[in-house]
């Protein structure tokens, strides 16, 4: 199967996932105030967003081995841990909605014709 602009899609959604979530850890992380430690299992939370979400692009990738089940195991499996962080209050409201929203278009991607195709055929440049 050729990379198409859906796969492509998925792809950008993963990276700009994970950028969000480094760009979150920076304006979330104080060290300088007197709750450093307090801070470390939100950056720790925001850190495996971000690895999981750059997962997420490269199973779109040129040589990802992902199966279609895997796939959307990692896709819930990311939304749980946002939507669990966001409801115990760990990460920020809008924070938590702006990613999910994006992890979520990633699962739709992924749930499409052309999703389920990548993951079943090999593919070519």
């Amino acid at each position: 199967m050729k990379l198409n602009s859906t796969i492509k899609a998925g792809q950008a959604l993963g990276i700009i996932g994970g950028i969000i979530a480094v760009i979150g850890l920076v304006l979330y992380l104080d060290l300088e105030g007197d709750g450093a430690m307090d801070s470390l299992g939100t950056a720790a939370l925001m850190l495996l967003v971000m690895c999981l979400s750059f997962a997420l692009a490269g199973a779109f990738g040129m040589h990802g081995q992902w199966n279609w089940n895997l796939l959307m195991f990692m896709n819930f499996l990311t939304l749980g841990v946002i939507a669990g962080a966001t409801a115990a209050q760990y990460f920020e409201l809008w924070f938590g909605c702006v990613e999910f929203v994006c992890i979520a278009l990633i699962c739709v991607i992924s749930y499409s014709k052309d999703g389920k195709l990548w993951t079943a055929e090999p593919h070519e440049a």
